[in-house]
């Protein structure tokens, strides 16, 4: 490892991945421990609210019953994503992002999250439901994987390009 202007980056993905492993694992148990899958309870009432519900699909439902092809999906795309940070630390001969090294770990997290579920139990544990708006009720692994893509987009419109243009600088 000659170059290890990466090494930031990598620690804060796995730092990440196992703060939202451990944190969407453990606010499920504690749902589903106190939570029947009829009842609800309020969180910030008129805005969000605590409903178990057992999602066999993934974002709004979709390929519900679809448990093996979901998990294999997973596995696919962690696979993927991962191979694309290694590719990108390996390759640098600058300084990779520590937005990168951040949304990498909340996507896988909340990867594993689910996957987990899945695994484990044959669907999803989803509990956060907001009450002013239609919304499907999620966890914290969606949120996880939402924000980080969010981050992972920030990065690759904003923070990528100047990394490029960086390096072609000297």
């Amino acid at each position: 490892m000659k170059n290890k202007k990466y090494l930031s980056a990598v620690i804060l993905a796995i730092v990440f991945t196992i703060v939202v492993l451990i944190f969407d694992l453990v606010t499920k148990y504690v749902i589903e421990a106190n939570l029947s899958e009829s009842g609800s309870a309020d969180f910030l009432p008129g805005f969000i609210n605590f409903v178990l519900v057992h999602n066999d699909g993934a974002a709004w439902n979709i390929f519900s019953g679809q448990q093996i092809f979901l998990i294999i999906l997973t596995f696919v795309f962690i696979a993927v994503f991962l191979a694309f940070f290694i590719f990108k630390c390996i390759k640098a001969e600058m300084k990779v992002s520590k937005l990168f090294g951040i949304s990498v770990g909340l996507i896988i997290g909340g990867c594993l999250g689910n996957l987990f579920d899945r695994i484990a139990f044959g669907y999803v544990r989803d509990f956060l439901n907001f009450q002013f708006i239609n919304f499907p009720v999620f966890n914290i692994a969606d949120i996880s994987l939402c924000l980080g893509i969010l981050l992972l987009v920030i990065y690759l419109i904003f923070i990528m390009p100047k990394e490029k243009g960086n390096k072609n600088e000297n």
